[in-house]
């Protein structure tokens, strides 16, 4: 009966990662997307309500192991009594054979069946307990599988959002409107009657936008912000139908005017309240997405004619302000910049450098703050110890000991990720600049002749249909994408990470190993209390994720170092590739290039089953200080 109801619950978590392969064909409307959403929400509900039941079973299982174990202590106890007591019966019965000891042999009898029961017992709650926690492992996962089907489904509903939006706007119409003005003593007959066309064609036009809002689905969203909206209207041709003056002075005109109504930009996002990535998305072509969301402004980035004057300002004294790799001196400074892209260093000796890329289009104040560095390795020092036949190990940053707060602390997180709380790294460490790359892993098998577990056993998993599948031709050589030696290592699991960094530990006579997760979230946030390190909005083009708006997103991973460093000189914190810490349990951080930029919050915990392996799955080094 026991396992018939393990059987029923795992049954029951396994059903909602079933439909998911559905809704990827199903229909893309707005609406559709809707129900599809609100089945997902439903399931998820249901699953989470299994995955309980089944945390229950795990516990209570827990309880009566521990019940027997104590159980057969006594039972032990009682079958050295019964023991005993039979030989005492045995030596009465040599000075009187009259002495019954049949009762002493019965009893000693039925203390060894009931701890022979009791062991069996105790094996099969063992053997139980080992399947509930496996159950478990595989059941944490597929609510990952969910919950990233449920977010690419959000994302989908307000791409599809825009995507309407822009359809009821870029629309053809033809309109009347009739206009009256009275002549102005000092115009032309010639003037007042084009003033009045005129006229008539600004009324037609702007009862063409009031139209197109008042239509438009989400008319009462969009109302919010239609006084900061460059919707535009572009006026295709018109027609004067009559004009007649009266006695008084006044000229009457009636047009035909067919208008075109568009949306530039990222004017979609703007009115419905959304990220401007969601207005750079190309559903057909999303690795080729356009990001660029500035495309109204009529300067150039190469324009060196035009100067923007740029003030920096830090919270301390002696620092030194590079840009472009040129020492400005110390702070305060103002300094006029040709528009474009500059890079902005601030340092300080005991201090981590303040780095910012700006893109110069407007007069700008960066405000930096400082953070001090308490660490034995110079500030911010760069680290790459040296392997045999010098080669080189991977880039470290050195970090220093402080306190952050860790977990969600903005109420969109799983259960896992709470209760957000205080902590402290009490010693200062090295942590690799970016993950593991194919390269690197490269050195070590060759150095070695590792086999993986994907080469030795069922491959590696890839993301199909919404779950994770299994695909024997898959490994880290091949994970089912283009890759370099400067992509991350992927399709390795808990095993293979471990086996380089011992490899490299011996190599160095260093201590590496993988962060624990207090450690990655440390690193990961650099200071900030945000969902991500730039802050609440995953922006686009500032990550490789779905839907982040990288021409690698939902495609594969990027070469690492694709996109800027947060403020400890780390790259790709957010996505690219799940990141696999340490500890009792399996747990990656960090997001992926095909998961959804909710799951690539600094908080998130993607929860594994040891030896789970995909071409998602990596892993970053950290050397002990």
């Amino acid at each position: 009966m026991r396992l018939a109801l393990l059987a029923l619950t795992v049954s029951c978590l396994s059903y909602g990662t079933a439909a998911y392969a559905a809704n990827s064909m199903s229909d893309k409307s707005v609406d559709g997307l809707e129900i599809q959403l609100e089945t997902k929400e439903a399931e998820y509900k249901a699953f989470i309500s299994s995955l309980n039941d089944l945390n229950t079973q795990v516990s209570g299982e827990q309880e009566r192991l521990n019940l027997l174990r104590n159980q057969g202590a006594e039972l032990q106890n009682a079958r050295a009594q019964a023991l005993l007591n039979m030989n005492e019966q045995y030596e009465a019965m040599v000075d009187n054979p009259e002495q019954d000891i049949a009762q002493a042999q019965n009893a000693y009898r039925q203390a060894i069946i009931n701890q022979k029961r009791n062991k069996e017992e105790i094996k099969e709650s063992v053997q139980l307990q080992e399947e509930l926690k496996a159950k478990l492992a595989q059941a944490n996962l597929e609510r990952f599988t969910l919950a990233n089907a449920r977010e690419a489904l959000i994302e989908e509903i307000r791409i599809a959002r825009v995507k309407r939006l822009r359809n009821e706007f870029e629309k053809q119409g033809e309109l009347q409107a009739k206009q009256m003005v009275t002549c102005d003593a000092q115009e032309t007959l010639k003037q007042c009657i084009t003033r009045s066309n005129q006229l008539a064609k600004q009324k037609a036009s702007k009862e063409f936008v009031d139209s197109l809002y008042a239509a438009a689905t989400e008319s009462k969203l969009i109302s919010n912000y239609k006084d900061d909206s460059a919707a535009q209207v572009r006026l295709l041709k018109h027609k004067v139908i009559s004009g007649e003056f009266s006695g008084q002075g006044n000229y009457t005109t009636s047009v035909t005017v067919e208008l075109q109504g568009s949306l530039p930009n990222v004017e979609a996002c703007k009115l419905l309240n959304l990220s401007a990535r969601y207005c750079t998305y190309d559903e057909e072509h999303p690795a080729t997405a356009a990001i660029n969301v500035d495309s109204g402004n009529n300067i150039s980035l190469d324009d060196n004619s035009v100067l923007y004057e740029v003030t920096i300002r830090s919270d301390q004294y002696d620092d030194e302000v590079f840009i472009d790799g040129v020492s400005y001196g110390s702070t305060k400074l103002s300094v006029m910049l040709s528009a474009g892209m500059h890079d902005i260093v601030i340092t300080k000796p005991g201090y981590l450098d303040y780095q910012q890329s700006l893109r110069l289009i407007k007069n700008t104040t960066i405000k930096a703050e400082l953070v001090k560095a308490s660490i034995n390795f110079a500030n911010g020092e760069k680290i790459q110890d040296i392997l045999p036949g010098d080669e080189l190990g991977p880039e470290l940053i050195g970090i220093p000991a402080g306190r952050f707060q860790m977990g969600d602390m903005k109420g969109a997180g799983l259960s896992n990720e709470k209760p957000a709380r205080g902590e402290e790294i009490l010693k200062a460490f090295a942590i690799g600049q970016s993950q593991i790359t194919v390269g690197d892993f490269k050195r070590f098998v060759k150095a070695t002749n590792y086999v993986t577990e994907a080469e030795s056993e069922n491959g590696c998993a890839a993301y199909i249909d919404g779950e994770p599948q299994y695909n024997s031709v898959l490994n880290w050589r091949n994970p089912g994408f283009k890759q370099t030696d400067e992509h991350p290592v992927v399709c390795v699991s808990d095993r293979d990470s471990k086996a380089y960094l011992a490899w490299l530990t011996k190599q160095t006579e260093r201590k590496y190993r993988l962060p624990n997760e207090l450690e990655w979230e440390y690193v990961a946030r650099a200071g900030s209390v945000d969902n991500y390190w730039w802050g609440n909005d995953i922006g686009n083009g500032k990550a490789n994720c779905a839907y982040c708006g990288s021409k690698w997103s939902n495609i594969s991973t990027a070469p690492v170092a694709s996109f800027r460093a947060n403020k400890f000189g780390l790259y790709d914190i957010v996505g690219n590739v799940w990141e696999l810490t340490n500890g009792a349990k399996v747990v990656a951080r960090g997001g992926a290039w095909n998961f959804a930029p909710k799951l690539a919050r600094t908080s998130v915990r993607l929860e594994l089953s040891p030896g789970f392996r995909s071409n998602y799955l990596g892993f970053r080094a950290l050397r002990e200080n």
